[in-house]
């Protein structure tokens, strides 16, 4: 039952909190309108309201069948302005174009090169080395506190933030179930800068059976203050859904060849096995088949992704991890 996927046929947009939904002209998925969600953290964002409510039953009753999917796109914020010769400086911030952020307004009595103007003979500390310039500070006299930005030594700014997790709520007029913190990075990407993301309702929690009840809202929410866009926002059900299982997490050493391998489908269903052994580099495809092997080259913990896929595409992938300790 697609929900959104380039129209607001079966939708309303509406804020949740002090987020916004919203059309996005600029922004396209398949030669379609994305939808813009601003969000302000996991309590903020936006909602599509169902002009016709779904019985939940149809969704929930076997939540293991049941899923959620979503083809989404993170916005890459910005990176900080730093440097010198103008790069990162702010026109007009201070008196004089391309102040640097923080530093004071220019004293037309400074000397340049210098910290101040010469001081006054009489000023003179009798105890200063007579060789030193009056009109020149001792550096081991400066206040580092005193020192702004271009002045000496500054420590880089804070990257950005960026969603890394993303929330959905499907609301009932029974209640709401919970998917909690999903991991953007944990799913693959389905075209460039887009992340299918397909997440069973098993694993939504809330606090009240709404299986009996009608489906009235989705709402969806990033970890962080920035925007996602949504391409495609579907909810469905198959009555033989594909089984990922990796198997249990499990130790190894650096170099050794290490088996992985999944469980089977039920008789008869046809899947296609691949295996990525490192989550910190994105979802790839470095594994095939129902056993592989794999060998480490460094010590550490890895997250590996198993994603199993219907070769006549007609089911949607289906994703487990299992967590990997190397050691020497």
């Amino acid at each position: 039952m697609p929900l959104y996927s380039g129209n607001l046929g079966a939708v309303e947009l509406g804020s949740w909190g002090s987020g916004t939904i919203a059309l996005d002209e600029e922004e396209e998925y398949l030669a379609s309108e994305a939808l813009k969600v601003e969000t302000t953290g996991f309590f903020a964002g936006g909602r599509l309201d169902l002009k016709e409510p779904l019985e939940a039953s149809r969704f929930l009753t076997d939540p293991a069948g049941g899923y959620l999917k979503l083809v989404v796109k993170i916005n890459e914020p910005e990176p900080p302005q730093t440097g010198m010769g103008g790069e990162g400086m702010i026109p007009g911030a201070f008196p004089g174009e391309g102040a640097f952020p923080g530093d004071m307004p220019v004293d037309p009595g400074m000397v340049p090169g210098g910290f101040a103007p010469p001081m006054d003979p009489g000023m003179v500390d009798p105890g200063m080395d007579p060789g030193m310039d009056p009109g020149m500070m001792d550096p081991g006299m400066m206040d580092p506190n005193m020192m702004g930005p271009g002045m000496g030594t500054m420590a880089p700014p804070e990257p950005p933030a960026k969603i890394e997790q993303i929330r959905a709520l499907i609301v009932t007029d029974q209640g709401a179930i919970d998917s909690g913190a999903i991991a953007v990075a944990n799913y693959p990407e389905l075209l460039e800068d887009w992340v299918e993301i397909v997440v069973p309702f098993d694993s939504f929690t809330g606090a009240v059976d709404v299986s009996k009840g009608n489906i009235t809202q989705i709402a969806l929410f990033g970890d962080v203050e920035e925007i996602f866009w949504v391409g495609d926002l579907t909810i469905g059900y198959e009555r033989q859904p594909l089984l990922a299982d990796a198997g249990a997490n499990l130790t190894t050493k650096v170099d050794a060849d290490t088996e992985f391998k999944a469980a089977q489908q039920p008789e008869g269903v046809n899947a296609l096995y691949v295996w990525d052994f490192d989550d910190l580099d994105g979802v790839q495809e470095e594994g095939y088949g129902l056993e592989t092997t794999w060998k480490f080259l460094a010590p550490g913990y890895y997250a590996v992704t198993l994603t199993v896929s219907d070769p006549d595409g007609k089911k949607v992938d289906r994703i487990d991890r299992v967590h990997v300790m190397v050691t020497e």
